[in-house]
């Protein structure tokens, strides 16, 4: 029988007028043996456990890609053993070339077959992974045992379920404090990153358990504002923890709005930040990298850009996986980041203070690109905030069960190191109006460094507090509000540690 395939071809050519049908039949006589050759390529049907391997020798084959989201591709890769999706002819033709190959499951599924890659023999999330419900029972578990210490509080709601994401507080005075350096830890912007969610967990329990014994700890607690939010992604990371679809990156927008949500719909919400938002990601809305119609789309990127805005974080991470290596702003067309001398030393300094699976080395540092809409070129580019993207494990968006511990372990020393940087040196400018006494929301902007890459920096207006990290030396500083009149600090000393202080009052211009 014709399949439905080569009945519309036949329906295309003897629908087309007699003097243009000698043009159809070329045109389709070109793309019937393709037809014809997609309909006879073997299924990917085996999943194969190869041990003792390296990627070299696995990508040397030609049959394995690098596309996590490919059937073709690499599902996994920890340590010395993969898991590779394959057709019969491949497995037996790795094996010939001396691959030691086992297969786990035979299945039409794609679905089936990476969930067996993804979740183990069970065939469902294992511990010490957590669904999103376990995460939140866990941070009341928290909040409940140092009640002085931790508050948990909503920031915004899920674009298509409308799920409530959850963010923690934690500082040794919970009253609010507009003149605190405050850090923002975050992770599952995309749903099967999971190991964001789990290393947030390890931040607040380590925090809070150490607070009292650890002098860093305590010294941290009570001097900052932490903020930790585990699941960006609240929707997607259900739909990967439940055992649904482990593939799932994108949050869970029905993008073609017929009530159902399949596979490749959703958002990737890392592209989905108003910063250069039309120069990255895609904008097919079956990609993984889609970005969505238009920027900010999607109640959890506003969730946490309302945050943002409110906090002025000083410093943040956003993990993702994999690859073990940091990214910080920033590479664009060539052009380095305003702060690039300061940026780089604390994505080096961070980089090198994280061991890697093996334990043999560090994380590496690396530019990210400028000219996509991602939550580090926004927070930086918008807001000022010092934000890395740390790619935690490798060759895994999730490992085994057995490798998340220690990957949290290792993450967890790159929390300490970024806490120290947000001791200074650097420079906290207060601004209020010169007669009232009142605090103004005014730039505050360094000549020497900030370029037009990035928006000017501003105080907060609730408190008139600006606060950013400097390298050592002297800063002219100019702090202007309309209405008012500007005021330039020529000299600005910057010490090599601790805060120096500008107390700024403005005054009107009539």
């Amino acid at each position: 029988m014709v399949s439905l395939e080569l009945e519309s071809v036949a329906t295309m050519f003897f629908m087309v007028p007699m003097k243009q049908s000698l043009v159809a039949f070329v045109v389709i006589w070109s793309v019937l043996p393709c037809i014809l050759l997609s309909q006879h390529q073997p299924g990917r049907t085996l999943l194969l456990r190869i041990d003792g391997v390296t990627q070299e020798q696995l990508f040397g084959t030609g049959i394995v890609t690098l596309d996590e989201y490919d059937p073709r591709s690499l599902v996994s890769l920890v340590r010395d053993t993969a898991m590779v999706i394959a057709t019969r002819a491949e497995a037996e033709l790795l094996r010939e070339r001396g691959f030691r190959c086992t297969t786990l499951i035979e299945d039409t599924s794609t679905v089936r077959l990476f969930r067996r890659a993804r979740y183990g023999p069970s065939m469902n999330l294992e511990p010490p992974l957590h669904s999103y419900s376990s995460i939140l029972h866990e941070i009341d578990s928290f909040r409940k045992s140092h009640p002085s210490l931790v508050k948990v509080f909503p920031i915004g709601r899920t674009s298509q379920r409308r799920q409530t994401i959850y963010a923690v507080r934690i500082a040794h005075d919970l009253r609010p404090d507009q003149h605190r350096p405050t850090i923002l830890f975050n992770g599952c912007h995309h749903s099967d990153e999971l190991l964001g969610a789990e290393i947030c967990l390890g931040i607040v329990h380590e925090l809070t358990k150490h607070y009292g014994i650890d002098p860093q700890i305590t010294r941290w607690l009570d001097s900052f504002e932490i903020i930790v939010v585990p699941v960006v992604n609240v929707d997607g990371h259900d739909m990967v923890t439940s055992g649904g679809d482990p593939r799932w990156g994108k949050n869970a927008r029905d993008n073609d709005g017929n009530g159902e949500v399949m596979f490749t719909e959703g958002v990737n919400l890392n592209r989905n930040y108003d910063f250069n938002w039309a120069h990255g990601g895609s904008a097919d809305p079956a990609d993984r990298r889609y970005r969505g119609p238009y920027p900010f789309s999607e109640t959890e990127t506003r969730a946490i850009a309302e945050l943002a805005q409110q906090k002025r974080f000083l410093l943040s991470i956003s993990y993702h996986s994999q690859g073990e290596v940091v990214y910080y702003p920033w590479n664009w067309n060539g052009r380095k980041a305003p702060h690039d001398r300061l940026l780089t030393d604390i994505a080096r300094g961070l980089a090198g203070s994280i061991r890697t699976m093996r334990g043999d080395t560090s994380y590496r540092a690396e530019y990210g690109a400028a000219l996509v809409g991602q939550s580090f070129t926004w927070l930086y580019g918008v807001l000022g905030t010092f934000d890395f993207v740390v790619e935690t494990g490798k060759w895994a968006s999730f490992p085994p069960s057995g490798e998340v511990e220690s990957i949290v372990r290792a993450n967890l020393s790159g929390v300490r190191y970024l806490l120290s940087r947000a001791e200074g040196p650097g420079m906290v400018v207060n601004v209020k109006d010169a007669v009232t006494g009142d605090p103004l929301e005014a730039e505050v902007w360094l000549p020497a460094i900030e370029s037009e890459d990035v928006r000017r920096r501003t105080t907060r207006a609730e408190s008139g507090t600006h606060r950013q990290l400097l390298s050592p030396g002297s800063y002219e500083v100019i702090i202007s509000r309309q209405g008012y009149e500007t005021a330039v600090l020529r000299t600005v000393t910057i010490g090599a540690s601790g805060w120096t202080v500008q107390d700024v009052a403005l005054h009107t211009t009539h």
